[in-house]
Order: structure tokens, then C-alpha cells, then sequence
């Protein structure tokens, strides 16, 4: 055996299992994706839509304010909404797209959810 297969073959192994964790794709459970019934409604008005690669799509959110490991974005201007989607297959696109519609229809950054547990402690407090 050459002095170069003697070196590579032990580190073998862990090289395969480091690339594997690089590629290896989180799931995201599309029922944490689902907003609040309040918000999961078509848009009312116009909806431009792009679905591309995750890279670009944290590219160009970030672009726009969002932090650097979103996975979908939205934001609106002049009546319209904009989406922009991962092809991905973390989850179904359709998932991203009812998550940043709603967005588009008021729900919050922050995600509260239609439970009592996002009411304020006190109502007489609005923001």
C-alpha cells in the first residue's frame, strides 16, 4: 500500500460522515409553520412569488431585515405581498407560503398564536 493510501484510508470515514452533516437537511414540522386561524387567509390583493435555492433565499431576505438563518420571508408595498419561498424540502413549499401570507395579512413578526397565552396580561394595555 503507498504511503498516500496509508494517510487518506484512516480519515476516510470521517470525512464521509463530516460532508454528510454538511448536506444533512433539517426537517422543519409544517405544523409549526401553520399561523393563527385569524391570518390564514388568501391575501387580498396581489401576490408575486419566488421560490429558489435556501442560500438565496436568506440572500435576499436578509436584503430586507430578516435575520440570517430565516428560512422565508415576506414583506409589502403598494398593496402588494411579497413572497419569497425555499425549494427546500425542509418542508412543502405550500407551508412556507400559507406562514408568510399571513404575515402579509398582519400577523407579527414575533408569531403569536390565537391562544390566550398570546393576550396581553393586560387588556387594558394596547400597543
Amino acid at each position: 500500500m503507498s504511503l498516500k493510501k496509508r494517510l487518506v484510508t484512516p480519515f476516510l470515514p470521517v470525512l464521509l460522515l463530516l460532508t454528510s452533516c454538511v448536506i444533512a437537511t433539517p426537517y422543519v414540522n409544517p405544523a409549526k409553520l401553520e399561523p393563527p386561524a385569524q391570518y390564514n387567509h388568501p391575501y387580498d390583493g396581489q401576490v408575486v412569488e419566488r421560490v429558489m435555492p435556501l442560500a438565496e433565499v436568506r440572500t435576499l431576505c436578509m436584503s430586507k431585515g430578516t435575520p440570517f438563518n430565516t428560512l422565508a420571508c415576506s414583506w409589502q408595498s403598494d398593496g402588494t405581498c411579497y413572497i419569497v419561498l425555499p425549494n427546500y424540502r425542509m418542508a412543502p413549499v405550500s407551508a412556507f407560503r400559507r406562514h408568510e401570507i399571513a404575515h402579509c395579512n398582519g400577523w407579527p413578526a414575533n408569531h403569536p398564536r390565537d391562544d390566550i397565552s398570546s393576550l396581553p396580561d393586560n387588556p387594558e394595555t394596547t400597543n
